[in-house]
């Protein structure tokens, strides 16, 4: 047996954002789906960001059973961080990276998606950290806002905050969501 034969290391990585924790999903996943999340994560192409592991292999790798592994994909799918297509016998994963943006005080404005594809994760946090310190949403290639907050301020000048999810939006009558949007765009144009 040869020296390199002797002494190798899996030096492949992958991270998982502090915002998971900070936010509760780690909490709301609990350990099982975590680790499933975790698992998946390493099985995703570097350059596809898509991810294959069987369920057996899930299992395996986790020592989870697979009627949990079952559950925990489900969890998964309902927090936004996988999405399952069935191909054939197998699963095809995408995992989706979620940041929250908070203002001044800390308080959640909008939460940040994007696809998981390992190969772009650096322009992933730049174009963030570009949109948040220049405000240029319509610049960012990578980010995605998924959530509107909406700031009104009143003529008793009291705030009223309103956050609307991309699936509340798109339930809102057209007319609304062509007003919200005008109103986005406008803010945007000022701020430019």
């Amino acid at each position: 047996m040869t020296q390199e034969e002797l002494f190798q290391a899996e030096t492949h990585w992958f991270h998982v954002f502090k915002a998971m924790i900070d936010n509760g999903d780690v909490a709301k996943m609990g350990p099982y789906a975590f680790t499933t999340y975790c698992i998946i994560k390493a099985h995703t192409n570097f350059s596809t960001g898509r991810a294959f592991p069987a369920i057996d292999t899930i299992v395996e790798k986790s020592s989870i059973s697979e009627r949990q592994v079952k559950k925990d994909l489900k969890k998964l799918e309902e927090l936004g961080y996988i999405t399952k297509i069935k191909k054939g016998r197998n699963n095809e994963y995408t995992l989706r990276e979620k940041v929250s943006i908070t203002d001044d005080k800390g308080r959640p404005q909008a939460v940040a998606t994007w696809d998981y594809l390992p190969s772009s994760v650096r322009e992933a946090v730049a174009d963030l950290k570009n949109v948040l310190v220049t405000g240029d949403f319509a610049g960012a290639k990578i980010i995605q806002i998924n959530t509107l907050h909406v700031q009104i301020l009143n003529q008793g000048d009291h705030n009223i905050g309103i956050q609307i999810t991309p699936e509340q939006f798109a339930k809102l009558p057209p007319d609304i969501r062509k007003n919200l949007n005008s109103l986005k765009q406008s803010m945007a144009d000022k701020k430019g």
